[in-house]
């Protein structure tokens, strides 16, 4: 009967185990293409766009939309205060691209708010490696070679079970040799 338990047991731990198996897929990634690749150049070599631009092309009779895709591709964030909002509409901005302004904003400040984050925890963390590492240099250099925290001061080689004469331990070398059964 115990028997069959173990089996039963052994039987449902592998029907778990082959279950929780997924199948291998080889990683893939989407290539661009090289005039995507020169896109992406170019912008980052333009930097983002100016309030100055941004008002010039508006008022050059340039589409929302293309005014927009610049923005978001050349990572273009402004911080827009209610009155800048109302002068650059009056001035010609379409309110899309105003509205797109601010959500890049939003973007930029919370990407900003969490890569501090990501600094303050790899601070934390690298800061308690090396107080873990100067704790065990310290424990290491208080100890001499031959010593080891985890034995008594006489510990040696010659002496394996501790020193002699101590209570539930056979002594040590010319103490004769303790077989137990």
């Amino acid at each position: 009967m115990k028997r069959l338990g173990w089996l039963a047991a052994a039987a449902a731990s592998v029907a778990v185990l082959a279950g929780c198996a997924a199948p291998r897929v080889a990683p893939s990634a989407d290539r661009l293409s090289p005039g995507e690749l020169e896109t992406i150049a170019a912008a980052r070599r333009a930097g983002p766009l100016t309030v100055e631009q941004i008002i010039q092309r508006s008022r050059a009779g340039e589409s929302p939309a293309a005014l927009i895709e610049d923005i978001r591709r050349t990572g273009t964030h402004l911080a827009v205060t209610p009155e800048e909002r109302a002068r650059f509409a009056g001035q010609g901005v379409a309110p899309a691209v105003l509205d797109e302004l601010a959500a890049a904003q939003a973007r930029w400040a919370q990407d900003q708010a969490t890569a501090d984050k990501v600094r303050a925890d790899t601070a934390r963390i690298e800061a308690a490696d090396r107080a873990r590492a100067e704790e065990e240099r310290r424990r290491r250099a208080y100890y001499g070679p031959a010593y080891s925290p985890y034995y008594s001061p006489y510990a040696d080689p010659m002496w394996p079970y501790g020193y002699p004469g101590r209570r539930g331990y056979g002594g040590g070398f010319g103490w004769g040799v303790q077989i137990r059964r």
